[in-house]
Order: structure tokens, then C-alpha cells, then sequence
């Protein structure tokens, strides 16, 4: 139908393997797992026909449009005008790729308003270079929504129980709310590391989500022994603190990470001995932002840490939705093209993971030497006077 413009606005991934992705969901509870698990598939080119529909719910663009303050026929329209209807470049439940090697793990966490789905464009890039991702919806009322099932009942019935975005004011309260929201979020973490282990021993495990993929595929297929821990804004912060908590974790990947959550955490720093990268926008921080990210780069003295600031991006330019709907933040600014703004994202990333995971594939790099004008190893402050957090 004319009306559906099915359209595929990300950037494809450029990995050697076509990425599949499927949702795993289990327990009859909201204190169970559900992500979105992205890996390299055994295809030999990607089925357009099969791919996955961005938003797969009309209850997760009403939490957009909550989250935005518009109507939410406003917001769907505009999408519409923009992207038609926009699918992700990955493969709906096509079978993993059957290579002798084990697939290193990444647990993604998304930011305050986004979903499983929010960063697909990253998590396919990754799947194409031969990693599973955990792109975890977590449940803390954070996310734009969410759902599980109360019930093997309501299951049957496809009856979901929806956990909707809470907004939450900016007085007294939120500070310790929100901090209660972060320690949420890092069990859900190691709650989904949890859970891939028992798929990866072979345990029996129902996915509530989906039959379309057998769970038992993946067995003795992860790897472990380097899993990766990365989120962005306040999943950044969510990494950090399951990092600190979960030595399985052996690297942290912080995408333009909300420090706030973390200002009062003095013996984090320097506990967190894994080696991490910090990958910045430049008009995100602000001066306390960046005081707490110092206390994370300084400590301990002899841990390796990396920090780069992409020049000419904002907040956006890590997610999906700059792809979507362009930029809609800071729009004075003069900013680089979406897609080249991933891509250098995306190098930064893969090249702290090459560094310390051995994968049979190599990488290009070459974007990083080309567009240096645009990286820098230093913040870049604000112009705007720090809030008071």
C-alpha cells in the first residue's frame, strides 16, 4: 500500500555477516528479561522482505509522543512525511551463523525514553562485525514503554501488561528516584548476562517474546570471557555502574553518558578497574556532566581510558532518530550528515573493541584518519551556564 512507504533510512551495516535480530522475553513478570538480541546470521545477503519494522507497537509511538509533548497523530504523521514507514537492516529470526568460533557478548542499555529498538542502527553495525548484542527495554518507567506478560494465560491471549514512561518532575524527589531507577537498571543488566549464560549451558528456556527462534541455537556459541557492557545517556551511566558491580563485565562502552545519577558515588571511580571509552557529542555536557565523567577518567591512575568528543553532533547523532526525523536539537548548530556522524560513532567503537577482542575478520579504520577534523580527545564545554543537578 501506497501509504505503508516502507523505507530503510539507517545506514546499512558493513560488517561481512547480514544481521539477524528476534525479542527474548521470560518470566510471567516484570522482573524478568526482555531485549532485543541482534547477531550474525549464516545468510549469504540480507532479505529486505524480512526486515524488522522500527516500531513494532503503536503503544511505543505514543511514548515518543509522550516523552515529546505532541499529539501523537502529529507525530506519527510527521515520521511518516519523513521516513514513510521505517524497517531496520536486520533479519528477523534467520538462523545464527555456524562459525566454529564463540560470538563475544555486548549488553546495550538505552537512554531515558528510548526501547529495544531505539539504537538499532549501532546494534546491527555491531552484529554485521560478528557480536551478539542484548539491547535491553528496561523497566524502571524509564523507556518510552514496555510490556510483559502477568500470566501463561495472557500470553496465550497475547494480552500485554504495559509499563508506561513515567515524567517525573525536577524538585527534591528526582534525584533519588532516579537513582533508584539506575540501580534498577544495572540488575536488569546482569540479569540479561544471566540469562545468556543459561542459554549459552543449554538450559531449556521459553521465550515468552517469539518461537521463531530456537534459543537452543545459541548453545556453547557466546563468549564470555571478554563480555562487554555499553550504554548510552542514562544507560551510560547504567554501564558504569554495572561494570562496578558485575566483574563479568571486562569492558565499558559509555556513548554520551547523564552522569547526574552518579555525582555522589565517591568510591565508584576508582573501582572500576575495566578499561573503558567514552564517546561524546558536543553539545551534550554540561559542567557538572563533566566534572563526575573527569572522576571516572582519572581513577585509578593505571586503568586504560579513552575519551573522544565527535565535533558538530548532538545528543541524537548515537540513536536511531536523527535517521528518522533529522536533527531536532540545538538547530542553530551547524551539524555533519547523520550517516557520517554513525559511521565515525560506529569506527570509535570497533576499534576499542578490536583492540581487545579477537575477531577472525578485519576492520577499516580509514574513516577515523579521514574525518580527524571531526574527533577530538578533549570535552567541549558548553557555552550555556551549568544547571544546578
Amino acid at each position: 500500500m501506497f501509504w505503508e512507504r516502507k523505507s530503510c533510512p539507517f545506514p546499512k551495516p558493513e560488517g561481512p555477516y547480514v544481521p539477524g535480530c528476534v525479542d527474548v522475553m521470560n518470566e510471567y513478570s516484570p522482573e524478568g528479561c526482555f531485549f532485543r538480541l541482534f547477531y550474525p546470521t549464516s545468510l549469504e545477503k540480507t532479505i529486505e522482505e524480512k526486515w524488522v519494522p522500527w516500531i513494532d507497537h503503536p503503544f511505543y509511538a505514543r511514548g515518543f509522543a509522550l516523552i515529546l509533548g505532541v499529539y501523537y497523530f502529529v507525530l506519527r504523521l510527521y515520521v511518516w512525511l519523513v521516513s514513510g514507514t521505517p524497517y531496520i537492516p536486520a533479519v528477523w529470526a534467520a538462523p545464527l551463523c555456524k562459525q566454529k568460533e564463540k560470538f563475544p557478548v555486548i549488553v546495550f542499555s538505552h537512554g531515558l525514553g528510548a526501547c529495544k529498538f531505539f539504537y538499532s542502527s549501532t546494534c546491527a553495525e555491531l552484529a554485521s562485525r560478528g557480536f551478539v548484542v542484548a539491547a535491553i527495554e528496561h523497566r524502571d518507567t524509564s523507556a518510552c514503554a514496555t510490556f510483559y506478560y502477568a500470566s501463561p494465560q495472557d500470553h496465550m491471549q497475547s494480552k500485554r501488561t504495559w509499563i508506561k514512561y513515567h515524567k517525573m518532575g525536577f524538585g527534591l524527589e528526582n534525584f533519588p528516584a532516579r537513582v533508584k531507577q539506575l540501580r534498577q537498571r544495572a540488575v536488569e543488566c546482569s540479569r540479561t548476562l544471566d540469562l545468556l549464560e543459561d542459554v549459552n549451558a543449554g538450559q531449556n528456556i521459553k521465550n515468552l517474546a517469539t518461537s521463531a527462534f530456537p534459543l537452543e541455537s545459541l548453545k556453547g556459541k557466546l563468549n564470555f570471557d571478554k563480555a562487554v557492557m555499553m550504554g548510552h545517556s542514562f544507560g551510560g551511566a547504567t554501564a558504569l555502574l554495572t561494570l562496578y558491580k558485575d566483574h563479568r563485565f571486562k569492558y565499558g562502552v559509555i556513548l554520551d553518558s547523564w552522569m547526574y545519577t552518579l555525582k555522589d558515588e565517591p568510591d565508584m571511580p576508582g573501582s572500576i578497574k575495566q578499561p573503558l571509552i567514552f564517546i561524546n557529542t558536543e553539545t551534550f555536557h554540561i559542567e557538572s556532566n563533566i566534572a563526575t565523567m573527569q572522576k571516572f577518567l582519572d581513577s585509578p591512575q593505571d586503568a586504560e581510558r579513552h575519551l573522544y568528543t565527535i565535533r558538530m553532533t548532538t545528543h541524537e547523532s548515537q540513536t536511531d532518530e536523527v535517521h528518522i526525523i533529522g536533527y531536532w536539537l540545538d538547530w542553530f548548530m551547524k551539524k555533519i550528515e547523520p550517516s557520517l556522524a554513525s559511521r565515525i560513532n560506529h569506527a570509535l567503537i570497533l576499534r576499542f573493541l578490536y583492540k581487545h577482542i579477537s575477531l577472525t575478520h578485519s576492520c577499516d579504520f580509514g574513516i577515523l584518519e579521514k574525518q580527524a577534523q571531526y574527533i577530538t580527545n578533549d570535552f567541549i564545554r558548553r557555552s550555556k551556564k551549568p544547571r544546578r543537578s
